[in-house]
This record gives structure tokens, sequence and C-alpha cells, in this order.
């Protein structure tokens, strides 16, 4: 009979394991996660050993669950079942015990982000009583070079120039995304401010300033080929699809790569004109499910 526990830091090798064993083997070509890259985690995404979780019979791992935590709620990041093992509860028992531990310690509300490629898991979520809250979308450009976008007029492009996660976040810029996807739901976990400032090391910026203010701003991460657009945002709702268009296109012809994909996306936050525009195109879908954490 497999035990469940919560983790501690010096778990962190066996939590390693777990993952690459009762999670990631079920995504193949999926490079192992290492000891190097949780930790990474932990500082960029503030995955918390004590809110993660592993069944394991003796020293093998049987299911496991990684939770992400902030003041608001925490995300559950990866859960799996060793194959062989489904089906058999080890899941639901993680959940259980999670939300037994946060509605005594808080925070007492739990999240998840599930690909919509991945139907069984959603209804899972769905069948545990976790409820819809909002989807996201990654929007993808395949860039050939820049070759199909047109460059930004001269004029405009003097104004656009490099900018670091810090700049920003002390102009109040990176405030300007929250919220921005019209639905009212907090942006998808990578994409909010603590992901952001967490990350900092390994984010690209660029933004459109005029004397007075940030009008727009875009960060970035080169990944094998692909620029991963983490965030955006303008400084005023009249001109948004205008200053994203300018910086998105700046981004295509300046740094030209195979792929420019915008990270999960809310509702509203790619206007029509700017999709058109670059050449972005809706890929991966995800669904935000939350729940409010209860003890039995």
């Amino acid at each position: 009979m497999p035990s469940y526990r919560f983790c501690r830091p010096d778990d962190v090798p066996f939590l390693v394991r777990a993952v690459n064993e009762c999670f990631d083997v079920h995504f193949p070509g999926r490079p192992p996660l290492t000891v190097d890259g949780f930790r990474r985690e932990m500082k960029h995404l503030d995955l918390w050993p004590s809110s993660s979780m592993v069944a394991a019979d003796d020293d093998v791992p049987v299911a496991v669950l990684t939770g992400t935590k902030r003041d608001d709620e925490v995300l559950v990041s990866r859960i799996g079942v060793r194959p062989g093992d489904e089906r058999q509860g080890h899941c639901g028992h993680l959940l259980t015990s999670l939300g037994q531990k946060q509605a005594v310690l808080g925070p007492p509300r739990l999240a998840v982000e599930v690909p919509a490629s991945r139907p069984g898991v959603l209804a899972f979520f769905h069948a545990l009583g976790w409820k819809d809250e909002a989807v996201y979308t990654d929007r993808v450009c395949e860039m050939e070079g820049g070759d199909r976008v047109e460059p930004v007029p001269d004029g405009l492009a003097a104004l656009i120039g490099p900018a670091t996660v810090a700049q920003l976040d002390a102009a109040g810029a990176l405030a300007s995304q929250a919220g921005a996807n019209g639905t009212g739901a907090p942006p998808a976990w990578e994409r909010r401010i603590e992901s952001l400032r967490g990350r900092s090391e390994a984010l690209q910026g660029t933004a459109l300033a005029s004397p007075d203010r940030i009008e727009g701003w875009v960060l970035w991460e080169d990944v094998e080929g692909t620029q991963e657009v983490a965030a955006w945002g303008t400084a005023g709702p009249e001109r948004r699809g205008t200053v994203l268009e300018l910086l998105l296109r700046h981004l295509v012809t300046a740094r030209p790569a195979s792929v420019l994909r915008l990270v999960k996306a809310g509702e509203d936050e790619v206007p029509d004109e700017v999709a058109r525009a670059v050449g972005l195109h809706p890929a991966e879908r995800y669904h935000r499910l939350t729940r409010k954490a209860e003890a039995l």
C-alpha cells in the first residue's frame, strides 16, 4: 500500500525522480527534469516542496503532485501517476490531502491550468468539482525570418528600445497586463508579476516610450529557436492594438526566429487586427479551473 506525504526541501531529488517517472513519462520526448530545473522553478514560479506530494511504495514513486504557492492560491503545476498504476485513486487522494492542508494553513483556494489537448485530465478535475474560470490560448506565428511582416517605420522604430523587468517594474508598467484578458480572471501563472520578477534574469524586454511614459512593452525568452513572449502590456486601452502591433512587428523583424509564440493569452488580450498584421493564429488552449480548499 503506497504511503502519501508532503515533501521537504531535502526531498527535491526524490520529487524530481517522481516527476520524471510519474508525470513526464506521459510526454514522450520531453527532456527529463533535473534538480537544477526544479530549483529554477522554485525561484521562477514559487514552486514549494511543502506544497508538493508523492505517493511511494517503499522507495518507488507511484504518483506525484507539485504545487506552486502564492498569497492568493496554490496552483497544481503537475499531477501524474506511474504507468500501470492508473485508476487506483492516487491523484484524487493527493488533491484531497492538499485541499485539507490549505483549508487549515491557507491560502484556501486551489487552481490548475489544463491543456485542452488533455481531455481526460479536464474530465478528472471536473468530476472532483473543480469549476471553469478562464481559457487561455497560445498565439503562434511561423516567422520565416520576418519576411511576411511589414517593418516598423524608422520614425517609430527610434522610439523602441530594450527594457529590463526591473525597469518596467519600477515604472509600474508590469501592472498594465493584470486583468487585461477582459474576464476578470488573473493572467496565467507564469505570466503574473511575481513570475516575471522571478524570471527576470531569463527574460528580455522591449518597450515603446514617449517622453512622458512607457506606451507599451513585451517580455520574451528565446527557447530553442522560439521567441516565447511571456507578457505584454500598454499604458492604456485607447491605443492597445496599435502599440502591441508595433512592438510585435519590431520583434519579428529585428530578432527573427523560426516561431513567435504569445504564451497563454487571455480572451481579449490580442486584438484581431494585431493577429492579422503579425500572422498570429491560435494554437494550444488551456482551461483554468479552481476550487475552494476544504477540510473533511
